[in-house]
């Protein structure tokens, strides 16, 4: 696991090095599951079709399809270039990084962010970036994995996350390491207390959950405060 200092380079070349196969791989170790659950987050969003979304570490832009079925215009972020070399067809996207978003003030109503938290370098400064670029009342709706409450779902779950996926991972992208991280980056994820705080200290209010998958995934939603 890298240091906190070298994390935001390591993600970023790890995320170059899988580019190609990042979907494929997603689609075999979720059951293709992903796809409902991003579409879940969209809908539960409620945006308005004539808002404007950023779409925060967009990688090869699944949320940029699901907001661009909606006819809602969004716009990805990402701090991998060949993850976006994949995605730009589909609409417009910078590279960057969430702990300082290339925005002005208040300019989105909506912000999305899939499978990220855990390869931020800081998110808390992340949600405070969100925040900023938000405006009054917009709504934020993150998408990321999680670990079932339940024994038998969370030892299944470890042995599945834990074992099975690098080795589809490195069947798939011949790069072990890459999938080997991912499963370990779960140590990065707030206890459920700790999203609560830190979502209230960047200003956000209506947090909602929901635990999809039997415990495998989680979603956030809230709001931007009007101040």
């Amino acid at each position: 696991m890298p240091s906190e200092g070298a994390k935001q380079p390591y993600v970023r070349e790890m995320f170059d090095r899988i580019a190609g196969t990042y979907d494929l791989v997603n689609r075999l170790m979720t059951f293709g599951l992903d796809q409902g659950w991003r579409s879940r987050l969209v809908r539960e969003m409620q945006v308005d079709r004539d808002g404007l979304v950023l779409d925060l570490a967009c990688g090869t832009g699944d949320f940029l399809k699901a907001w661009a079925k909606q006819g809602i215009r969004a716009y990805g972020l990402d701090l991998s270039l060949q993850m976006l070399m994949r995605a730009r067809p589909i609409t417009g996207v910078v590279q960057g990084v969430g702990e300082a978003l290339p925005f002005l003030d208040a300019t989105f109503d909506a912000v999305s962010s899939g499978f990220a938290v855990r390869n931020f370098a800081d998110f808390a400064v992340v949600l405070h970036e969100v925040a900023r670029v938000l405006k009054p009342g917009g709504v934020v709706g993150i998408l990321e994995v999680a670990t079932p409450k339940s024994r038998l779902a969370r030892e299944l779950h470890g042995l599945y996350f834990g074992s099975v996926v690098p080795l589809i991972g490195g069947l798939v992208s011949s790069d072990r390491s890459a999938y080997r991280y991912l499963p370990q980056s779960v140590a990065y994820l707030p206890s459920d207390q700790r999203f609560e705080e830190l979502f209230a200290q960047a200003g956000f209010s209506q947090l909602r959950r929901w635990v999809l998958g039997l415990g495998a995934a989680q979603l956030f939603i809230a709001r931007r405060g009007a101040a």
